[in-house]
């Protein structure tokens, strides 16, 4: 078979919040620059939250031969043994309960792994990456 790539899923709540906390960390950060120490700590929040912005325009996630390959920005990546999946679920929710994850849409697809691991994965074709993620794993 060969490698599949699904782009993330952006729908409005992602907007919603990232564009405000941007536009509101800007404002604080040139309102603050005569105090150096407010204006250092609000450099550190803008390049943090600059940072989740675009890890989360570069992220996807990738079937390949014999894992499935997440990558989330320049730092995180992970590779999951298909043999170690546990379940693959369809949400529709606002949190996440993983810290990793590619989740910038309500509808997302949780990944269990392992004996307690999870990561979820929010992708244009939900569905489709599903379905698929499901025969590979019924193939190993």
């Amino acid at each position: 078979m060969e490698n599949k790539v699904y782009k993330p899923l952006f729908d409005k709540s992602f907007y919603i919040i990232w564009i405000p906390t941007l536009i509101l960390l800007a404002v604080a950060t040139f309102i603050s620059a005569s105090a150096v120490v407010a204006l250092l700590i609000l450099i550190a929040a803008d390049v943090f939250t600059l940072y989740f912005l675009f890890s989360s325009l570069s992220a996807y996630a990738e079937l390949r031969e014999d894992c499935l390959y997440i990558k989330f920005g320049f730092i995180i990546k992970r590779e999951i043994p298909y043999s170690s999946i546990r379940g693959v679920k369809k949400e529709h929710k606002i949190i996440a309960e993983t810290i990793f994850s590619i989740k910038n849409a309500l509808d997302h697809v949780v990944i269990k792994y392992n004996k307690f691991d999870a990561v979820t994965v929010s992708v244009k074709e939900n569905d489709s990456f599903i379905s698929a993620l499901e025969e590979r794993m019924a193939q190993n």
